[in-house]
């Protein structure tokens, strides 16, 4: 990595930080999500960087993948277990930063045995470390305290314009013999659920972001205009519905429900994720650059 890179990596991580320091007052009960999201994305804009996704907000059991699409009208809880989950970039430096809010004192206890986890695993953190050992780190606080991690959800390798790229990183002991290593960037994020959970989440049939496999992508159909544009604008990073049709205004939501389908070759969809047994799930998350001889916590938001 050199030092322009390094640079952004840092300015974008400084804005998350920030983002998520002043975000943290605007959940509020009653606050339509649709609003939330889009206040979130247009300070880190302000701020002068870019989404690097769509924002996501989970409540209660939904765990991921869910940012509202046009016209939801949907409010956050009085007693809501409420996931922040967003992305900074800049020219494809990417940062990822997630944190919870509970509504109810009720899940204050969850919210602190997922942050002091991404503590636990920041302490292991360093070049060489195996994989596993930040999984194990996590896991095994997590259960000390008696709740569940999430199997099937891991942090990440981050590469430029690529927000999951290289190692995946559970969020468990594992038998991985993979390792950090100098300049990577990561993603770590627990997700822990109650002990009655399932401890996996599962994919619903809903659909709100996607993104393109490749930059360019080989696409000759009816919908190549609207491709190049998606493509100009975001490249290989996940775009929703509500971007679509905020940035460009001549298109029709259902041309953008055509092209999805006519290009889905080219694209990989997320659907939205719940927790298996419908429990509550709280979520932590920073992106760490690793050095030589120290680790950088990108968007702890301390100066």
């Amino acid at each position: 990595m050199n030092e322009e890179e390094e640079s952004k990596y840092l300015a974008a991580g400084k804005i998350a930080g920030r983002v998520k320091k002043e975000s943290r007052q605007w959940v509020r009960p009653g606050e339509t999500l649709f609003e939330l999201s889009e206040r979130i994305e247009e300070i880190i804009r302000e701020l002068g960087g870019l989404p690097a996704f769509p924002c996501n907000i989970g409540v209660n059991e939904i765990a991921a993948h869910f940012t509202p699409p046009p016209g939801f009208t949907g409010r956050i809880p009085p007693d809501g277990l409420v996931k922040i989950d967003f992305g900074v970039h800049i020219d494809g430096c990417i940062v990822d930063t997630a944190f919870t809010i509970p509504l109810s004192s009720r899940d204050r206890e969850i919210v602190e045995v997922a942050e002091s986890s991404l503590a636990k695993a920041s302490e292991v953190l360093k070049p060489g470390v195996k994989i596993n050992q930040v999984g194990g780190a996590i896991e095994g606080f997590v259960k000390s305290k008696g709740y569940k991690v999430i199997r099937n959800l891991t942090g990440h390798q981050i590469d430029r314009f690529n927000l999951h790229t290289g190692l995946s990183i559970p969020n468990l002991k594992t038998f991985s013999t993979d390792k950090f290593r100098k300049d990577m960037v990561v993603a770590i994020e627990p997700f822990v659920t109650f002990a009655d959970g399932a401890g996996e989440v599962s994919e619903t049939n809903n659909i709100y972001i996607y993104r393109f496999k490749h930059f360019p992508v080989d696409y000759k159909g009816e919908f190549n205009n609207l491709v190049r544009k998606i493509q100009g604008s975001f490249r290989t990073l996940p775009f929703c519905e509500r971007w679509v049709l905020s940035r460009f205004g001549e298109v029709e939501k259902a041309s953008l429900e055509k092209m999805l389908k006519d290009a889905s070759k080219h694209l990989i969809f997320y659907p939205v994720l719940v927790e298996r047994n419908r429990r509550k799930v709280a979520q932590a998350e920073d992106t760490f650059l690793i050095l030589e001889d120290s680790v950088i916590n990108l968007t702890s938001g301390k100066d």
